[in-house]
């Protein structure tokens, strides 16, 4: 008689750099389940596309538009043994009282983040893959020592150029585009293709018309093939974003510009290719402005001026030439 499989709901809402970050522990959880598991996800509908490209991994993706409700129904159907929390809001809260299984919840360690925010705190926080695995430990799994195959492609071409992802949901994770020209220009020899969603579309047009030997794929590509843009090209850029994860899935060096946001609030780029650097701006301190990007302590928020302003264009130059040679 063969054994029924273990059924585990993983929630994990948004957004796409907080789900490509999941892939470790979700990898993790399915090794160290003892017996047959199936694994189920549940997040928002336009970060569908995410879990997709985990694979095999994820036997069946679960998505809401608004409310959980949406779901609600479904989920109870399946009646899942466990749930798997790496979200930890009031939407992932609603999920677990309504099928009312036993949960694991993600520590987010959010009075942690506003003390280093408001510089009473120097330590960095834990990274967040080693904190979603620390969810799952009750199961034996540990974390991944390196990242599992998502968005696999067979087809995969030879690495060539460079990929800047543009994209970002607060301006202060936003690289300059006094930055972006100034790399642009320094390498006019090298395939240089531009991604990102549909708000960047007139920024790529004047990077296009100054420099029209680049290829614009702004509002474009899905999620799945600005993933393969990325894992094709010899090295990327971008901000503290969804893409900067993205290229260290896929295994292409990343230069990641720091703004507002610091490494130390522990989402910075995880186990990334050889080659990659973080570059944080200069003269505005160590600790982050604000959590999610949207507030300067300076006061970029009211004068434009952002904390990425100031980084170097040479710094950002000099990190990349070693990896596009």
């Amino acid at each position: 008689m063969s054994q029924q499989a273990v059924r585990i709901l993983i929630i994990r809402f948004s957004s796409i750099g907080d789900i490509v970050l999941t892939a470790p522990a979700v990898a993790a959880l399915r090794d160290a389940v003892n017996g047959p598991c199936e694994l189920h996800y549940l997040t928002k509908k336009a970060y569908a596309g995410v879990v997709e490209g985990f694979g095999d991994m994820i036997e069946t993706v679960h998505t809401i538009e608004r409310s959980t409700r949406e779901v609600t129904a479904e989920l109870k159907a399946l009646e899942f043994d466990y749930i798997i929390d790496l979200h930890n809001n009031l939407r992932s809260r609603r999920v677990k009282k309504a099928l009312a299984v036993f949960a694991f919840t993600v520590d987010k360690w959010n009075v942690t983040k506003w003390l280093l925010v408001r510089g009473w705190r120097k330590e960095s926080v834990p990274h967040i893959v080693t904190r979603y695995s620390e969810t799952l430990a009750a199961f034996g799994a540990q974390t991944a020592a390196a990242w599992p195959p998502i968005w696999v492609d067979s087809n995969a071409e030879q690495r060539s150029g460079l990929c800047i992802a543009m994209g970002a949901t607060h301006d202060g994770k936003r690289i300059p585009m006094s930055l972006l020209s100034a790399v642009i220009a320094s390498f006019p020899n090298v395939l240089i293709t531009l991604i990102g969603g549909p708000s960047e579309t007139s920024q790529a047009k004047t990077l296009l018309e100054a420099n029209p030997h680049i290829i614009d794929r702004v509002g474009q590509l899905s999620l799945a093939e600005s993933a393969q843009t990325i894992r094709t090209s010899k090295a990327s850029l971008a901000g503290d974003t969804g893409m900067m994860h993205v290229a260290a899935a896929v295994g292409t060096p990343v230069v990641a510009i720091w703004g507002c946001t610091r490494p130390s609030l522990g989402m910075s780029a995880w186990l990334p290719a050889s080659g990659s650097r973080n570059i944080e701006p200069e003269g505005r301190g160590n600790r982050p402005c604000s959590k999610l990007g949207d507030r300067c302590r300076f006061g970029g928020h009211r004068s434009g001026d952002w904390c990425a302003n100031h980084v170097a264009d040479q710094r950002v130059i000099d990190a990349l030439t070693p990896l596009l040679d």
